[in-house]
């Protein structure tokens, strides 16, 4: 196989230093892809690497375009990319859209632990992803509750708990597949505000595009937020809601705020809710 690899950053591109993990180079996963896998030819194009916690949708976008450039300019039989951990989720589901139409399978992988500290946790994960590509398998890999490497749906990956595990969101659908050429190509992508769902959350009134809130379910309608998102709709602002379960009870509350003119977002976890909310 001919496998493009995208090195983003992230722990597993890191090293410790007296207990502080310092973001790195991506020599280990390198070594590890040309030297147990020989059998395979690896490309690595220079990318801008990042942390999860500077994160923006405009580094995921880059990165994106340029793999989307390196695949059209060559033939890869394969997508590896690895990235940071905490902010995975959000990338994947981007990843996993507009990916898609390539054709070409795509693992996402990474480590919560540097190598230099635990070099089975990196070195399993890549060894998984290049047998997932070899199957034509799509997806992220991370640990398990067990600590072995497993393959999630990207599509349907939440944000990882404080010991990194993954998990998947159990009432989703799969996303079209469709041209996101306008995404990759505009100026200025949207400014979102999103409100999360906890008691007394401060919600500024202006300085965003769109509004995502996330609702669990019964749709955080604090008798405030009713009225401001019936204001912000008046005013062309699109405001979505999500997790919405596909097959439910609605709650009054969030009834009152689809009323009022919020669009709903089923089938998704809130990342997935996210992705969309900046894609469309």
């Amino acid at each position: 196989m001919r496998i493009l690899g995208a090195m983003l950053g992230g722990t597993i591109s890191s090293y410790n230093i007296s207990g502080t993990v310092k973001l790195g180079k991506p020599s280990f996963a390198r070594k590890i892809l040309m030297e147990d896998h020989q059998e395979h030819e690896f490309v690595f194009p220079e990318f801008d690497t990042y942390s999860s916690e500077d994160a923006t949708p405009y580094m995921y976008r880059k990165a994106l375009k340029k793999i989307i450039e390196e695949t059209g300019k060559n033939s890869f039989d394969g997508i590896l990319i690895t990235h940071g951990t905490d902010t995975c989720a959000f990338f994947a589901q981007l990843a996993s859209r507009v990916l898609a139409a390539s054709g070409i399978p795509f693992v996402i992988t990474g480590s919560v632990k540097a190598p230099d500290v635990d070099p089975g946790e990196a070195s399993g994960n890549l060894d998984l992803a290049v047998k997932c590509l070899e199957e034509g398998k799509s997806g992220v890999v991370f640990r398990d509750r067990e600590g072995n490497p497993k393959l999630y749906r990207a599509h349907l990956i939440t944000s990882p708990d404080i010991k990194g595990i993954y998990s998947e969101y159990e009432d989703g659908i799969m996303p079209e597949i469709r041209d996101y050429s306008d995404f990759l190509n505009r100026e200025r992508l949207p400014e979102v505000l999103v409100i999360p769902s906890v008691p007394g959350a401060v919600i500024p009134r202006d300085g965003f595009d769109r509004v995502l809130i996330c609702c669990n379910h019964s749709g955080t309608a604090a008798s405030d937020l009713e009225s401001l998102v019936g204001k912000w709709t008046s005013e062309g602002i699109e405001c979505f809601m999500a997790p919405v379960p596909l097959d439910s009870g609605v709650y009054e509350s969030r009834k009152r705020l689809r009323d009022k003119g919020a669009i709903e977002l089923p089938g998704m976890p809130f990342e997935g809710a996210w992705c969309e909310v900046i894609l469309r």
